[in-house]
């Protein structure tokens, strides 16, 4: 994979990054992100400490991520019970199907 330079802005502050071309889009955008999220912690809470603020946002991003991911995998169980009954009742008709051809 290609790895391109850039350099991105988070809470006034300059970072430097070398990441993989495919994931620039994405890193642009948690960029924006997280910056709109400083705004409104910034706005919200007349919060002027940065690192306050970085910390307000990380707690709620993270917090969102986990509930995604609980949610995700709940999601994901109820699609495993599924296919297990239909792979269920598939070989119950497969077997049907050889007792009739008997």
């Amino acid at each position: 994979m290609s790895e391109v330079n850039i350099k991105v802005e988070i809470a006034g502050s300059i970072f430097p990054l070398k990441v993989n071309a495919v994931d620039e889009q994405n890193i642009k955008e948690a960029v924006n992100l997280i910056n709109t999220k400083i705004a409104e912690f910034e706005k919200a809470y007349a919060i002027k400490d940065k690192k306050d603020v970085l910390t307000m946002v990380m707690l709620q991003l993270v917090s969102q991520l986990y509930k995604q991911a609980n949610t995700a995998e709940k999601e994901l169980s109820n699609l495993k019970q599924l296919f297990a009954g239909v792979e269920e009742m598939l070989q119950q008709h497969v077997q049907n199907i050889n007792k009739i051809t008997e």
